[in-house]
């Protein structure tokens, strides 16, 4: 008989919802029944409106306001005062899930539950494996807690900054942020030539005016070029792009895309990804060996991920949208710089696996 967990999420930004998903699916082959709780949805109407849209109009509309209460949440006074509010609301509503299900492991893929869970274990109200997924590779102080028994890690400097925070470096595994399991399976290409130049273009979340610049700037690259851009499920930005963007310059291709369902395949044809840097959008990309530039973030968790991938050199951050033209000229002329990206990605996510995610709750659960 299959061991039960419960997963608890939150549909702030996506990613914490989509790695959720992910573990559920490929851990059911490792005799694990995971229930998904995408808990402020299914519990409190306040919550999901103060956390899930108020995230959404301040990252979108009033990003820098975002960022600073990001930063301030961090600081370790009011990360304190956070967490007792949140536990207040929401302890009983975790507790009665556990009670419910009786899981023998607990994960959690959004922040705030983490201390949640963190202080049911502490208190001896659950016996249950928990672990931490850390989203992103930056890390905020609500992930923070003694009696998490492990957390799932993208990189040895989210490690080191969880490490920061007093935790101790054996709860500490770096097997990517879990994505679909169509992400880790990379065809390697010899690549020739670059004629065209491939570049995807992963626009939905940017907003139109952002996206419309970037393309913009990318009819300025003076060589053949494939631009494909993906724009999910924004119609409207969709609409315009294929309205104001017909007459091109004659080495330029453009491909517009609302929703699809194979963004690997995407990935697998592409030599540069531009996008925003999302967690789960970084990490396909790391897990597809396929190089990153990034000419916007929305300041708080996107700004860390940034830094860092600029700093391991595994992402080109453009902070000038003019520089863009010769940031993609540099690459098509030089292809060897892409070259040393791949090789970075690949020995960074030579330790992803949803797998070894499985193998741990097991060790834990025994």
């Amino acid at each position: 008989m299959n061991k039960v967990g419960l997963i608890f999420t939150a549909s702030t930004g996506g990613g914490h919802n989509q790695a959720a998903h992910s573990l559920k699916k490929q851990l059911s082959d490792h005799d694990l029944d995971f229930y998904v709780i995408d808990t402020f949805k299914e519990n409190s109407k306040f919550l999901e409106t103060m956390i899930e849209d108020g995230y959404t109009f301040l990252a979108n509309y009033t990003p820098k306001l975002y960022g600073e209460i990001y930063r301030f949440s961090g600081y370790k006074s009011p990360n304190k005062q956070l967490k007792r509010f949140f536990k207040v609301m929401l302890k009983n509503k975790v507790l009665a899930y556990i009670k419910h299900y009786n899981p023998s492991v607990i994960i959690s893929t959004h922040p705030i539950f983490v201390h949640i869970i963190a202080e049911l274990k502490k208190e001896g109200l659950t016996q249950a494996a928990c672990l931490s997924v850390v989203t992103d590779l930056g890390v905020h102080r609500f992930y923070a807690h003694d009696s998490i028994d492990a957390y799932i890690t993208g990189s040895k400097v989210t490690n080191h900054q969880l490490q920061s925070f007093g935790i101790s470096q054996e709860k500490l595994y770096d097997y990517g942020i879990p994505v679909k399991a169509e992400f880790y399976n990379t065809p390697i290409r010899h690549r020739k030539d670059f004629s065209p130049f491939t570049i995807l273009l992963m626009g939905g979340s940017m907003g139109s005016r952002k996206l419309y610049k970037t393309l913009e700037m990318l009819l300025k690259v003076k060589n053949n070029i494939l631009i494909q851009v993906v724009c999910g499920n924004n119609k409207t930005v969709k609409n315009a792009i294929e309205t104001h963007f017909q007459d091109l310059p004659t080495h330029v291709t453009l491909e517009v895309y609302g929703f699809i369902s194979n963004v690997d395949e995407l990935m697998d044809q592409a030599d540069l990804l531009i996008s925003k840097p999302g967690g789960l959008t970084l990490t396909e990309a790391i897990n597809k060996a396929l190089p990153i530039v990034i000419p916007f973030y929305i300041h708080g968790q996107e700004a860390e991920n940034t830094a860092i991938l600029a700093s391991e050199g595994l992402a080109v951050y453009v902070e000038n949208l003019h520089m863009l033209p010769l940031t993609i000229e540099a690459f098509v002329n030089e292809p060897e710089r892409l070259m040393v990206i791949k090789n970075k990605m690949r020995a960074m996510s030579s330790n992803y696996s949803v797998s070894k995610i499985g193998d741990l709750c097991h060790e834990l659960m025994a």
